[in-house]
């Protein structure tokens, strides 16, 4: 069972698109990534104030990007892909 998704924006059905653009509040390019990710309840912080917790959230993923921002998205697929098969060879 899968809880990340990454799709190029061209790539999503356009109800799909439309949905990715509502929740933004912007348009999406065509060459943008869309990254969905289901989490657990329980590792969702309790907290009155998620603005802030979601500002924290959006600052760390935009450093992470940075950091990525010169490798190739075939290098990305590779390394993603390596990843997936040892995750499911590991199991037993």
């Amino acid at each position: 069972m899968q809880n990340v998704s990454i799709q190029k924006a061209s790539e999503l059905p356009a109800g799909v698109k439309s949905a990715v653009e509502t929740l933004l509040g912007r348009r999406i390019e065509g060459d943008e990534e869309v990254t969905v990710a289901a989490v657990p309840p329980q590792q969702v912080p309790r907290s009155d104030n998620r603005a802030a917790i979601s500002r924290k959230l959006e600052g760390f993923l935009s450093r992470r990007a940075e950091k990525i921002a010169d490798v190739s998205g075939e290098e990305l697929d590779a390394a993603i892909d390596e990843a997936v098969d040892h995750v499911r060879h590991s199991r037993g």
